[in-house]
């Protein structure tokens, strides 16, 4: 199956070379593409110049927005997104992501960071609609279908582990053992980056609400997921 990682970034010209440097020489990779949301910085002329595709928004409504936005811009039907700041991203972790997915074993991978004594794991095991990482491999055909209220800020993860379980569809984990990320008070300081933070989560707890209002829609009358 033909692959592509999409990255959705904003202002990540200090970040996104890292990331880029590894996905671009991944052999589990056809097409690594850049979805620049209106960045005001050289986050799109480092991702050009290193060789991805760079797709510019100039009015992006966030990362679901973006995500969507890589989605229409390659025919791949394996679908791999990646946070734009992330560190320590290795070939095996892409490797982790893509496989389970290109076999036929899951129509989505979602990545686990490993961190705090392996208190994701367990919130996952609690409740797999917290699986909410940046990065995962998903199947087009069901990426396509999610419903497009859940194409916003921060839902879009919830809603794609909530389609895969109303569907019946074979999700798998991979621990990306580590790989870490830029928190938000760092990256934008403390004041924002917390502005950021409260937004992100209150996007997480308004999913909840909305997928009991929408869960019919998330239901798909196929079946055949070949």
């Amino acid at each position: 199956m033909k692959t592509a990682a999409i990255v959705p970034a904003l202002n990540e010209e200090a970040n996104i070379g890292r990331v880029l440097e590894v996905l671009l020489k991944s052999k589990d990779l056809d097409d690594v593409i850049v979805v620049d949301g209106g960045s005001t910085d050289n986050t799109a002329g480092i991702a050009s110049k290193m060789g991805a595709k760079v797709v510019r928004v100039e009015k992006c409504k966030g990362k679901a927005e973006a995500m969507s936005i890589g989605a229409k811009n390659t025919d791949a039907e394996v679908l791999v997104f990646f946070d734009a700041d992330l560190i320590g991203l290795t070939q095996e972790h892409i490797s982790l992501l893509v496989k389970p997915v290109k076999e036929g074993k899951a129509a989505m991978c979602t990545g686990v960071r490993e961190r705090w004594l392996g208190l994701p794991e367990l919130i996952i095991k609690i409740d797999p609609l917290l699986a909410i990482g940046g990065e995962r491999a998903v199947r087009r055909f069901f990426f396509e279908k999610l419903p497009p209220e859940f194409l916003r800020g921060f839902m879009v993860e919830t809603g794609l582990n909530y389609y895969c379980r109303v569907n019946k569809l074979a999700i798998s984990y991979a621990i990306l053992r580590g790989l870490d990320i830029i928190i938000k008070e760092k990256k934008w300081g403390f004041w924002r980056g917390l502005r950021n933070r409260l937004k992100m989560i209150g996007e997480i707890i308004k999913v909840r609400f909305l997928i009991l209002a929408k869960r019919r829609e998330f239901k798909d009358v196929q079946k055949d997921y070949s």
